[in-house]
């Protein structure tokens, strides 16, 4: 194999490897929330952004804690809103989102928990639970 190949190949497994273990997104929309919660489900929109250095680190965190426990998505889907689509929105306002980063945990049509900005992987951990026991 040629060095160039080589490079070539590693560039492109290591591209795809982190995309194929990642679950899939769930970007919002008003159906699909409402749908969720009538199957009796927590929601957890989560206001993130692409270019937010935070944000994909809450989301990588986010993420392990989904795949160390996969009871997890039995019972909670989260749902990604781009910040800068819909920061200035309804929904950011019926909740009071001032921030990217913010999550909301929906269930029924009560709000269980909410957080207004970055939270750590423990702070993360404890309401994915608490979103838990509610089912």
């Amino acid at each position: 194999m040629q060095r160039r190949d080589f490079l070539l190949l590693s560039a492109a497994i290591s591209l795809a490897a982190p995309m194929a273990m990642a679950a899939p997104v769930n970007i919002y929309s008003p159906e699909l929330v409402a749908s969720e919660l009538a199957a009796g489900k927590t929601v957890v929109l989560d206001f993130t952004a692409s270019w937010c250095i935070s944000c994909l680190s809450q989301g990588r965190a986010i993420q392990a804690l989904r795949d160390a426990n996969p009871a997890y998505d039995k019972t909670i889907t989260v749902v990604d809103l781009d910040w800068d689509t819909y920061k200035r929105t309804d929904i950011a306002n019926k909740y009071g989102v001032t921030d990217r980063g913010s999550l909301v945990f929906l269930r029924g049509n009560k709000v269980i928990a909410q957080t207004y900005s970055h939270s750590s992987k423990a702070e993360l951990m404890a309401l994915f639970d608490q979103a838990a026991a509610a089912a």
